[in-house]
């Protein structure tokens, strides 16, 4: 274990910050509206101008929406109750809550910046956007330096992405491997299709991952996601997906591309005394099945604020205290996503079969709608199963088999 000065909060000058959050996505955000919750005087900063772009899907399981801080709802470009799990070539099924929504959705740009804004509104906040994170360093308190300026806080949080520059210099995480997602957005009447779009995840369109379809009001996220690392030729293999699905849009050549690396399997968090908490992407907190981070990224940013006021309030254990808080929430689903992946992408067929079983699909839908964690939904499998049963939330759909001709499948 490496062997730091414990945090002496009586040294820090009354016109510095309490806490400062390197990263403005939804992590770092909620991070900060946590801590100001508290009462402490936050800085954050972010290399990026708002609004900025940011490649995801936008999806906001409803365990995401539980652990915001913040408003989302006004935000929120669609919601649905039902979702497909198809294998690419194969067999769908498509999985309906009648009384709740799945997942919501929503556009990242507008989100992000949206969030920052609300947190603007309180007195003892500062955002210093447009200034990149250059490095930082540890007496007695943190000095961070950005291109612009130097703030100085007893704590820090390390909500800074997948390329955490943060991460790069006191080497806390340690993610077991990097995923990839890339995505392109669709306008709706861009799109030459008669059908209409359905939420889905296509398993085998990429070799080691899926394929997406997240329809929103006015477009379509579609894209890849693969676990398998240094796959080469995504954005054609995207087009050949876009293809296959039928949505290929009028004007494919105004189409943007946007891909980006999902680190995975950040369980094993190196033990410190330092008053930093990763957070998000910065720590590989995400699933490793589906790729999704935003919940991680948000519920481990609200335990970060959450340990920085305990921390400022006089708890000494900072370090100590976020982790095992970490440990009921996020870093079960980071370890436990990464070990079913391995198996999962490996055997995919047999992966997908498994999801016929109602004891699997009824405790996962039921749990996704009761804002339960994927290590939830395990644990509480017996009581989802037998809920969905006696109250009929449930309806499952078996789909015919796609027709994917001329698209290569894993």
């Amino acid at each position: 274990m490496t062997q730091h000065t414990p945090i002496d909060l009586a040294a820090v000058a009354s016109d510095e910050f309490d806490v400062i959050v390197v990263g403005a996505g939804p992590g770092g955000s909620n991070a900060a509206a946590a801590a100001l919750a508290g009462g402490l005087r936050v800085a954050q900063v972010d290399k990026a101008a708002f609004p900025r772009v940011k490649p995801c899907a936008g999806g906001l399981t409803m365990k995401t929406c539980r652990a915001l801080r913040l408003e989302y709802a006004p935000w929120v470009r669609a919601t649905w109750s039902s979702v497909e799990f198809n294998l690419w070539g194969g067999e769908g099924h498509r999985f309906t809550h009648r009384r709740r929504p799945v997942v919501g959705l929503v556009l990242r740009p507008e989100f992000d910046n949206a969030l920052v804004r609300q947190n603007l509104e309180m007195r003892d906040f500062r955002l210093f956007s447009g200034e990149r994170f250059v490095d930082a360093s540890y007496d007695r308190g943190f000095t961070v330096r950005t291109r612009a300026r130097t703030l100085r806080a007893p704590q820090l949080i390390a909500a800074d992405g997948a390329y955490s520059t943060v991460n790069r210099q006191f080497h806390l995480a340690h993610p077991r491997t990097n995923a990839v997602a890339i995505e392109v957005n669709i306008p709706r009447d861009d799109v030459r299709s008669d059908s209409d779009p359905q939420l889905c995840f296509d398993f085998g369109a990429v070799e080691a991952g899926y394929g997406w379809v997240f329809p929103k009001d006015d477009h379509l996220s579609v894209g890849l996601y693969t676990y398998r690392w240094g796959l080469k030729g995504l954005r054609e293999r995207l087009l050949a997906y876009i293809a296959a699905k039928r949505l290929a849009p009028r004007h494919i050549d105004a189409l943007r591309f946007d891909a980006h690396q999902v680190p995975v399997g950040g369980y094993g968090l190196s033990r410190s005394l330092l008053p930093l908490y990763m957070v998000g992407d910065a720590g590989g907190f995400a699933d490793a099945l589906t790729g999704e981070g935003i919940y991680h990224a948000v519920e481990s940013g609200r335990i970060a604020g959450e340990t920085a006021v305990a921390v400022h309030r006089g708890d000494a254990r900072g370090p100590a205290l976020y982790r095992r808080r970490l440990w009921r929430s996020v870093l079960p689903d980071t370890f436990l996503t990464y070990q079913a992946s391995r198996v999962f992408y490996r055997h995919l067929r047999a992966g997908t079969h498994a999801l016929e079983a109602p004891g699997v699909w009824r405790a996962l839908i039921e749990g996704y709608a009761d804002a339960a964690t994927f290590t939830t939904s395990a644990v509480r499998a017996p009581e989802y199963i037998l809920r969905s049963l006696l109250h009929g939330s449930l309806r499952y759909e078996r789909l015919a088999s796609q027709d994917v001709a001329g698209v290569a499948s894993a």
